[in-house]
C-alpha cells in the first residue's frame, strides 16, 4: 500500500512540474514577428481605411481586425517612446491617422523616414479607435516625394 501510493505521488508530481513548465514555455516564448514576405490579406490605402471605419465601424471591424494588412499612405510624423517606433499615416482630416507600432527590428528603416515620405507598411489590424492601429508593423516600400 505505501508502495502505491509512493508511486501515485511521484506521478502526480511530474505532472505538476511538467504543467507547470508548458505553461511557462507558453508565457515566456518570444512574439512571433511580422515579416515582409508574411501573406497580405488586404492592401489598402490609408484614406480608404480611415473612411471604412468612420463610416461604419462594426462593418470595418470583420473586415480588418486581426488581419494582416498593408498600408499605403504618407508619414504625417514619426515618434519614439519606450524603445518603440511609431509612425502616423495622414488621414483626410487633422485628427484622424493610422497609428502604425513598429516592430523591433525596423530601427533603421524607421531612421530614414521623414514626415511627407509615401510609404507601404504592413501590420496586424487592432481596430480603430480615435484613430486606426496597426500593430508589429514593418515597412514594405518607401519613396521620398
Amino acid at each position: 500500500m505505501a508502495y502505491k501510493k509512493k508511486y501515485l505521488l511521484l506521478l502526480f508530481l511530474i505532472m505538476t512540474v511538467g504543467t507547470l513548465g508548458l505553461l511557462w514555455l507558453e508565457f515566456h516564448r518570444a512574439p512571433e514577428t511580422m515579416k515582409v514576405t508574411t501573406e497580405t490579406e488586404i492592401k489598402v490605402h490609408a484614406e480608404d481605411l480611415l473612411a471604412s471605419f468612420l463610416v461604419d465601424e462594426a462593418s470595418a471591424n470583420e473586415k480588418y481586425v486581426e488581419k494582416v494588412v498593408e498600408v499605403e499612405g504618407v508619414v504625417k510624423e514619426i515618434t519614439f517612446f519606450n524603445n518603440r517606433y511609431t509612425v502616423l499615416l495622414q488621414g483626410e482630416g487633422e485628427y484622424v491617422c493610422i497609428m502604425c507600432d513598429m516592430e523591433d527590428g525596423q530601427q533603421s528603416q524607421v531612421e530614414r523616414l521623414s514626415a511627407g515620405d509615401s510609404v507601404v507598411l504592413k501590420g496586424v489590424c487592432k481596430g480603430f479607435l480615435m484613430d486606426a492601429i496597426l500593430l508589429n508593423c514593418v515597412l514594405v516600400n518607401q519613396s521620398n516625394e
